[in-house]
């Protein structure tokens, strides 16, 4: 008998746990129909207290509700009571309607709490129980509402009390236990009221001050938000180009190597004459290219592909299921963008000439390292195919550029190289050594294509600044030299060009026989001829003055027997004068 009641109880205990869950539930999912604030702020807290207090309030309403309801009845007080008992059904219907707002919502629980507060101040009197009530309905609305509709609710109890006492002072509530405050009433009505305002603007000070530290929070985690942003970002791209960077680029290796994305493809591509464009035209001059060469290969990839620069002048791209064909036809479309790109630009140093290779994974047992190391084979071929033809229009470009920004022409540096090769031939120089000068003539001063035209245009005087400037152009020509296979062999003779015999030239100070024979001849015929022809900064003298002048610097700027030689070799043909003399 006694298992069964056992029994009987845990159901019934577990029936109404059950609905007690689904309750605290339909309160709860108040907040799903949109007005409730989910940022983590204050009116979310505001909110939050609500939800809770409304579950109480549903569930523990009935005991005070129905309890007040009996005691008005047991006086006869049948109106009241059934208000009392009407006014909690109300509230649970206005508090679960999902129709109703939720500001609406806290004002009518506010009021009716009030209303309830006052019915029971009117009943119970002196026992406290009223003034408890009313304060603690003050304290809620503090809590729940915002500080605009506070103060209309202090002004609403405050009118009310007004209203009480008025009525109570003319004997309205005789009959109630309220009339037994008599003149005390002034005394607790007064203190109770500033014990329950003060008591709310304490709850308003706190709030304001959660609510400033919520902001500094949710500033601080924007602020860490967008910190982690950027640095992930800058962790997986290229910080000039903006492209994925090597990185991302090996970590979306493993990602897309598996058999579902089948067949993989890869196209490499590197860009011709980068480091010789760097050394001619500065650095700015070179990023660019690198810009604009990630410009096009993005724009010819396809939903889905990963391109990246995955090295200075390299740029790779990932495609996952790509056949071989479709690889092939996508590289022959870049090329073609590359060849339209360069249809726009005139001058040819600027071309962009990239060599790109390509290889595919067809099989799941393949190795996409294997792929890859294909990929760079064959553009590390295409590279060595294109790479002299594409250097060659860059140095053609940069000779054409010197000779527009020194304004020297193409004919001095032809009768530089015949000066130049007759000390050679003089010396008996080998061919080599022979071609090695012709070449220099030529190009000795490449590197003034770095140097501001300005300074180069100037007809007066260099200032201290300016000729610090101008005294570069033999490291710039010499590093330009180094970057082209074809200038290689005369890159030492450019650096040296400006180099004196007793010490006092730049840029390593070098002194006699330290200095390259050919840059120690390319000296003396370039300063020949720059005497005997027209300058900006100078107007041409005759063959016997600037002979004169090299032989007065023989053994401080120039090499004393190489002047001799060249004065000799000067003097002793007539032809020669003659031939140099041509357009002076």
């Amino acid at each position: 008998m006694n298992q069964i009641i056992r029994q009987k109880i845990a159901v019934m205990m577990g029936f109404i746990k059950m609905r007690l869950k689904n309750l605290r539930a339909i309160t709860y999912n108040i907040k799903n129909n949109g007005e409730g604030n989910r940022d983590r702020d204050l009116n979310y807290l505001k909110n939050h207290l609500f939800y809770d207090i409304t579950f109480y309030f549903i569930l523990l309403g009935p005991i005070l509700f129905f309890y007040g309801a009996y005691l008005f009845y047991e006086e006869g007080k049948y109106v009241v009571s059934v208000m009392e008992f009407l006014l909690y059904f109300v509230s649970v219907f206005v508090l679960l309607n999902h129709k109703i707002n939720l500001r609406i919502k806290k004002l009518f629980f506010l009021l009716t709490g009030y209303f309830a507060s006052v019915l029971v101040l009117i009943v119970a009197g002196p026992m406290g129980a009223g003034m408890v009530c009313v304060t603690v309905v003050l304290v809620l609305s503090g809590s729940l509402l915002d500080k605009k509709w506070v103060l209309k609710f202090i002004a609403f109890n405050l009118f009310a009390f007004l209203v009480i006492t008025v009525l109570l002072f003319s004997g309205f509530f005789n009959e109630f236990a309220i009339a037994d405050y008599g003149s005390r009433w002034p005394i607790v009505a007064i203190s109770s009221q500033i014990l329950g305002i003060g008591l709310l603007f304490v709850i308003q000070i706190i709030y304001e001050g959660l609510e400033k530290q919520a902001k500094i929070i949710i500033r601080s985690q924007k602020s860490l938000e967008a910190s982690e942003q950027k640095y992930r970002y800058l962790s997986y791209h290229d910080h000039l180009t903006g492209l994925y960077n090597r990185l991302f680029w090996e970590e979306e290796q493993k990602r897309i190597d598996i058999n579902e994305q089948l067949p993989i493809s890869i196209i490499i591509g590197d860009i011709n004459g980068i480091k010789l464009m760097n050394d001619a035209f500065g650095h700015e001059a070179g990023d660019r290219m690198i810009i604009e060469t990630s410009r096009i290969m993005k724009n010819s990839c396809q939903k889905g592909e990963i391109v990246a620069r995955t090295g200075g002048d390299e740029f790779s791209i990932l495609m996952p299921k790509t056949s071989r064909e479709a690889a092939l036809i996508q590289m022959e479309e870049i090329k073609q963008s590359f060849a339209e790109h360069n249809r726009r630009i005139l001058n040819e140093a600027f071309h962009i000439n990239v060599a790109l290779g390509s290889g595919t994974k067809e099989e799941p047992h393949g190795d996409l390292k294997e792929t890859i190391k294909r990929a760079e084979l064959y553009m590390n071929q295409r590279k060595l195919l294109e790479q002299r033809s594409s250097h060659s229009a860059i140095i053609a470009s940069i000779k054409a550029t010197m000779y527009e920004k020194s304004h020297e022409t193409e004919e001095h540096s032809e009768r530089l190289a015949a000066l130049s090769r007759m000390i050679g031939q003089a010396l008996n120089l080998s061919q080599i050594e022979l071609d090695n000068l012709e070449l220099l003539a030529t190009l000795h001063d490449i590197g003034k294509v770095g140097i501001d035209d300005r300074i180069l245009a100037k007809p007066g005087k260099l200032t201290e600044k300016e000729w610090i400037e101008m005294k570069k152009h033999p490291e710039i020509g010499y590093r330009i030299a180094c970057a082209s296979p074809e200038l290689v062999s005369i890159a030492e003779y450019i650096l040296c060009h400006h180099e004196h015999w007793d010490g006092s030239g730049y840029p390593k100070g070098l002194v006699g026989e330290e200095i390259p024979l050919l840059s120690r001849i390319i000296a003396i015929t370039d300063a020949y001829d720059a005497m005997t022809e027209n300058r900006i900064y100078q107007k041409a003298t005759n063959c016997q003055n600037a002979l004169a002048e090299i032989q007065k610097n023989a053994g401080s700027q120039f090499d004393p027997d190489i002047v001799s030689l060249f004065v000799g070799i000067m003097q002793k043909n007539p032809v020669c004068e003659e031939i140099f003399s041509i357009n002076r």
